[in-house]
């Protein structure tokens, strides 16, 4: 499973980071949301869970 930590601006996709571990994920969104992001009310961060193709089938 993958996991990306997505910023939004005004509601338009901005910039995305993808990590495999989940506790790593879930560190960024906290410091996006926490630290770097705060005060703003243009930006918006989310996590999601991504399926892996493993590409046999």
């Amino acid at each position: 499973m993958r996991y990306k930590v997505i910023v939004y601006y005004d509601n338009i996709e901005d910039s995305e980071h993808i990590f495999n571990n989940k506790n790593d994920a879930i560190n960024e969104l906290h410091r996006l949301r926490g630290v770097k992001y705060r005060n703003s009310r243009m930006y918006r961060v989310e996590m999601e869970e991504v399926k892996q193709y493993d590409g046999q089938g």
